[in-house]
């Protein structure tokens, strides 16, 4: 009986042993453990910018990547060699959330102000940026907790600047010449992304409170129509091209919703007009309740396939969009929090990684 007893109590004092402690930070499998509980492994070349990268734009020569980073830390430009796959220079910003884009000829970047209320330009030469003229767009005196720009879009024919004006639900519209506002054009809720047809005549805003897509009559910046969408829509991509058996489509906006698991795709008719084709649920499982937040939306450089930043679920997901029905084709792991997803010229995709792969103070 002792005989027995004796490993039977060992066996019960090991199992009551704790298990060692995990610590968030990398595994020795070579995983990350989050202070979530979620263990990341994302696949790629993993190039450290700042916190919270949340929109980037490819130089015209398909040289370099600026990727806006607007975290904790003081917001920056990140300067990116696409070839070598390396942060080349890191340029600090007053303020910036969203707003990133450039000129048709590469020499010149706008930044979105955030609660700066302001657009900031910037010069680009050589992988190179300097700062230039700040264009004040909203009054700063007085309480200023309402003055917030954030995306920026050019016009197709690079003439003006539109940005959003998200907590007085306007889009401002700015000559980047002289910097004078030239219009103010009233908006659903908390604008979220703005988007233009090809032929200039008309935009499309993404209402981040009211769940919708609205379009407006760029002339004179009356609202033409407001198409439905879901909670919390967000990021928007267009795809032109017609739609197989619908020859009345001419393009394709994808519109992201992150308060579900779904990507909308809307069809877009000659006269700019949006009806709702499709849409495309990215859940990992048939009853998944809300979780995937679609948050940041891109196109493969072919245009074949639809990149979905899956920010609560730390992928991005895979869409095949050349056909009549879009079709999910997978996930590629991610870092922690993507928020956005976009293909790169040699045909690799580009993950922007909010919150990195490990925690820090």
């Amino acid at each position: 009986m002792r005989i027995i007893a004796l490993p039977a109590a060992l066996a019960l004092a090991l199992l009551s042993q704790p298990l060692p402690r995990e610590i968030p930070g990398i595994l020795p499998d070579g995983t990350y453990l989050l202070p979530s509980g979620w263990r990341i492994k994302p696949v790629g070349t993993q190039v450290i910018v700042d916190t919270l990268p949340l929109s980037q734009v490819v130089t015209p020569d398909k040289k370099y990547l600026l990727v806006l980073n607007g975290g904790y830390n003081p917001p920056s430009i990140s300067v990116i060699d696409i070839a070598l796959a390396k942060e080349t220079s890191r340029t600090p910003v007053p303020d910036g959330w969203l707003g990133l884009t450039m000129t048709k000829a590469g020499d010149k970047v706008y930044v979105g102000g955030g609660a700066k209320a302001s657009i900031y330009e910037f010069a680009f030469s050589d992988g190179t940026l300097t700062a230039g003229r700040a264009f004040p767009v909203l009054p700063v005196a007085g309480d200023t907790r309402e003055n917030f720009i954030g995306d920026l879009e050019f016009d197709p024919d690079f003439h003006l600047l539109y940005a959003a004006d998200l907590y007085h639900d306007a889009v401002v519209v700015v000559n980047p010449q002289s910097g004078i506002v030239l219009q103010r054009i009233r908006t659903a809720r908390r604008p979220y992304r703005i988007l233009f047809h090809p032929n200039g005549k008309s935009f499309y805003v993404s209402s981040w409170a009211d769940g919708s897509v609205v379009q407006y009559e760029t002339a004179r910046g009356t609202q033409i129509a407001v198409t439905r969408i879901a909670p919390h829509t967000t990021d928007m991509v267009w795809k032109p091209g017609e739609v197989e058996g619908q020859p009345d489509i001419k393009a394709r906006i994808f519109v992201a919703a992150a308060n579900t698991n779904n990507v909308y795709a809307l069809g877009v008719k000659e006269s700019g007009d949006l009806i709702r084709l499709e849409t495309i649920n990215l859940a990992l499982s048939p009853r998944q309740p809300a979780g995937m937040t679609p948050s940041g939306l891109g196109l493969s450089a072919d245009g074949t396939r639809l990149l979905v930043a899956c920010s609560d679920a730390n992928t991005a997901a895979i869409v095949d969009i050349s056909g009549e029905k879009s079709r999910v084709l997978g996930y590629v792991p991610a870092g922690w929090y993507p928020t956005t997803a976009f293909g790169l010229p040699d045909g690799r995709i580009g993950i922007l990684n909010g919150k990195g792969l490990r925690s820090y103070a």
